[in-house]
């Protein structure tokens, strides 16, 4: 058994126990593959039958036509008001066929404001039988008023290898991978100054390969903080050379950095100056 299998496992158990928590926020590398653990965690869970194959309500859950099991996730890169509504609305009711009424929200890190603050009605005041699931590889973007009323559960998938913490290819790990690590060298400098005059190389790159450095950069960068805020990764193969890189330890200025790299890749594509823009970033940066 793996430790995943072992880790949805314990939150079955939870179930028979009767000590499950009633929200779980899953922060993993890999959205799809944890979202296709937490459906069968989902049909074990609901199954009336010794078998899931004879199961009525599990194939309702695998053709996704179960009234009580609901998937939301994102539209244009959001997740709006109105999925969360209409959860809201259909477990107003006890489930039809299952035996919890349970919601998923995938990439739960795009909920709009309005959204979350919805959602909170599940999380502040639980009812029995109402369960969620959200599920996200971006815990420094959840908002705290989610994570705060959540049990976390970390779960990875892949070999632990640099490239797979990276998310990135092999090709794209020679081509690009030293360059983020210098870069990363260049804004642990304390100096504006400094910053700009050691980062001339990274400017005279194209401008796509700047944006594949700085994915890097934004990559390590969350690694950092979800190793800091979970204790994550420090049994990973590979993940101290990448942890050392930042040494700092203050979570909230991590966060304040992640966010100014994710600015920094959303509009660097549309500036046409790239030294200035990147000078502007090496200024900011503090």
């Amino acid at each position: 058994m793996t430790n995943n299998d072992e880790i949805i496992q314990n939150i079955i158990k939870s179930f028979h126990e009767k000590t499950n928590s009633h929200a779980f926020l899953f922060v993993t590398n890999n959205i799809p593959k944890c979202y296709e653990d937490i459906l069968n965690m989902v049909k074990k869970l609901n199954c009336k039958n010794e078998t899931i194959d004879d199961c009525n309500v599990c194939h309702t859950i695998d053709v996704g036509t179960n009234p009580d099991i609901l998937t939301v996730k994102p539209i244009k890169k959001e997740i709006l008001l109105e999925p969360i509504e209409n959860i809201i609305n259909v477990f107003a009711t006890q489930p039809l066929i299952s035996k919890y009424s349970m919601y998923i929200i995938q990439e739960a890190d795009l909920l709009s404001q309005q959204a979350a603050n919805t959602l909170l009605k599940f999380l502040e005041e639980p009812e029995d039988g109402i369960v969620g699931f959200y599920i996200t590889n971006r815990l420094e973007s959840m908002l705290p008023t989610i994570t705060s009323r959540c049990e976390i559960i970390n779960i990875r998938y892949g070999s632990n290898s640099v490239l797979d913490l990276l998310n990135i290819t092999e090709s794209e790990y020679d081509a690009y991978f030293d360059s983020a690590v210098h870069m990363i060298k260049v804004l642990n400098a304390p100096k504006a100054y400094e910053r700009m005059v050691q980062s001339q190389d990274i400017k005279a790159k194209e401008r796509e390969d700047i944006i594949k450095i700085f994915k890097i950069v934004d990559r390590i960068y969350v690694i950092k903080f979800e190793n800091l805020v979970n204790n994550e990764y420090n049994s990973l193969d590979y993940s101290h050379q990448l942890l050392d890189l930042i040494d700092l330890t203050d979570v909230t200025l991590i966060a304040t950095r992640i966010k100014r790299i994710e600015e920094f890749l959303s509009e660097f594509k549309y500036n046409v100056n790239k030294e200035l823009f990147i000078n502007k970033l090496c200024i900011t940066w503090e």
